[in-house]
């Protein structure tokens, strides 16, 4: 297993957009608005991001073999490695896809609502950024 390219978490977070992006024209065509995004996203990623890096925090020394540290267990690196790795990749994904999203309700800021729901996007994204970051 190899580290994750920043490239590769980029090519991710430009696939999301588009999604995102396509996604929100469609709902809105579809339903004659946008669709909202609950202020909990934000708040999750928020979380989903102290989680990995509070555990990258604790399992760095371990896997450093520092001296006063176990080391840590072969199977429970692989675990961890995998679970950085989904983590980095979901978290550029929801970056994108909220990014995306962002770039269709900034065409109409004189909708309050789609003022609103663009500050929640716009701290989602930053949450999934802080998680890509994070898992690391």
């Amino acid at each position: 297993m190899q580290p994750t390219s920043v490239r590769f978490l980029l090519v991710v977070a430009a696939v999301g957009a588009a999604v995102g992006y396509v996604g929100a024209s469609f709902w809105d065509a579809l339903t004659g608005a946008p669709p909202g995004v609950p202020w909990t996203a934000p708040a999750l990623l928020f979380v989903l991001a102290v989680g990995f890096a509070a555990a990258a925090h604790s399992l760095r020394p371990r896997l450093e073999r520092r001296e006063g540290h176990p080391p840590l267990d072969p199977f429970k690196a692989a675990r961890t490695a995998v679970l950085a790795l989904a983590g980095s990749r979901a978290g550029a994904a929801m970056m994108g896809v909220y990014l995306g999203y962002a770039g269709f309700l900034v065409v109409d800021l004189a909708n309050p609502f789609r003022r609103s729901t663009l500050l929640v996007t716009l701290l989602a994204a930053l949450a999934a950024a802080a998680m890509t970051a994070s898992a690391l």
